[in-house]
Formats: structure tokens, C-alpha cells, sequence
């Protein structure tokens, strides 16, 4: 009963402490201000994103492929731009909108929020080896892994990951290997 005793109060002391360790709410939004990085609640609703056009800082070489549609990013958590700083964005295309072949410096982690997704692995683009990710569903490339991808229906995915977001484009001669997606 006694080493019971001891384990809950330790426990308490513990969820305590790490209480003491969170910033307030308010604290971290004045430092974000201060920052230049976003504040914004925690809690985002459907239809409440602030959509904009993808900053041309985050967008390096010039796509392979014409992207036949439109994209907009909307910025949830964190800052995208400030390497080390964690995020959370959505994009939102039109049916049909390509991103050419590409890669990140960062792991990007991807969920299908509304339509589908098709991606497809490597240098150059490839209809036959495009893969669809329906509503709901998850795809993780690594750091440098050379990828693409095309909206099927009007769709929007989340991106998560480590800053920087920076699509780095690439053409059907790059020499970076494709790994295989997680």
C-alpha cells in the first residue's frame, strides 16, 4: 500500500512538473509575434484557413512539367519557412493540378484530406507508375526522396513535418535516387 502511495504521488509530481515546463498560451503567441512566426489557436475548423499563393522563397528550379491547375496553402501551426520549426499547412488544388518532379530537405508527411491524390516516385514523370491515395490515407517521403504528384477531383492534403518547406524541383536527369515512400 505504501510503495502504491509513493507511486501515485510520484506520478502527480511528475504531470506537475511537466505542466510548469508548458509556455502559456499567451506567452507563446507574443513570442511567435515577435518572431515574425504565425499566431494562431490551436484549433482550426473546416472552411476557417487562410488561403494564399505558396511564397515564391519556398518554390526552387523550374518545374519539369506544366502544372495545369491551381494551388493554395493555407499555414495551421508553426512556421514553415524557419528551418528547425515544426508545421502543419494544407495545400488545395483543382482537379488535375500537377507539382513536377521534386524533393524536399525535410521528411514531408502528407494526409488526403478531400479528393484523392495520385503520387508517383523518381526524377521524371510517369503516369503508369503513380499511385492513388484516397481520403484519409497517409504517404511519408524522406528527406530528398524524388517525388510527384496530381490532384484527382478538387482535393486538399495536410503537409507536416521540420522546416524549411521548400519544394526543390527537379528534372528527368537528376542523379538523386527515389526512395521508396513509407
Amino acid at each position: 500500500m505504501k510503495k502504491q502511495r509513493i507511486g501515485v504521488l510520484a506520478v502527480c509530481l511528475m504531470l506537475a512538473a511537466a505542466g510548469m515546463g508548458q509556455t502559456p498560451p499567451a506567452k507563446q503567441m507574443a513570442v511567435e509575434k515577435k518572431s515574425g512566426g504565425a499566431a494562431r489557436s490551436g484549433l482550426v475548423t473546416p472552411g476557417s484557413e487562410q488561403w494564399m499563393d505558396i511564397p515564391a522563397a519556398a518554390l526552387v528550379g523550374t518545374p519539369s512539367v506544366e502544372m495545369g491547375g491551381t494551388i493554395k496553402i493555407a499555414v495551421l501551426q508553426g512556421d514553415p519557412m524557419t528551418a528547425g520549426h515544426s508545421y502543419t499547412l494544407r495545400l488545395s488544388c483543382t482537379d488535375g493540378t500537377k507539382i513536377a518532379p521534386h524533393w524536399h530537405p525535410t521528411t514531408e508527411n502528407v494526409t488526403v484530406i478531400k479528393g484523392a491524390f495520385l503520387l508517383g516516385m523518381g526524377a521524371k514523370w510517369d503516369d503508369a507508375t503513380m499511385k492513388e491515395v484516397p481520403v484519409g490515407g497517409f504517404a511519408s517521403a524522406p528527406a530528398q526522396m524524388r517525388h510527384y504528384a496530381q490532384c484527382k477531383g478538387d482535393g486538399v492534403v495536410q503537409v507536416n513535418g521540420i522546416a524549411p518547406f521548400v519544394v526543390n524541383f527537379v528534372g528527368p536527369g537528376d542523379p538523386g535516387a527515389a526512395k521508396k515512400m513509407n
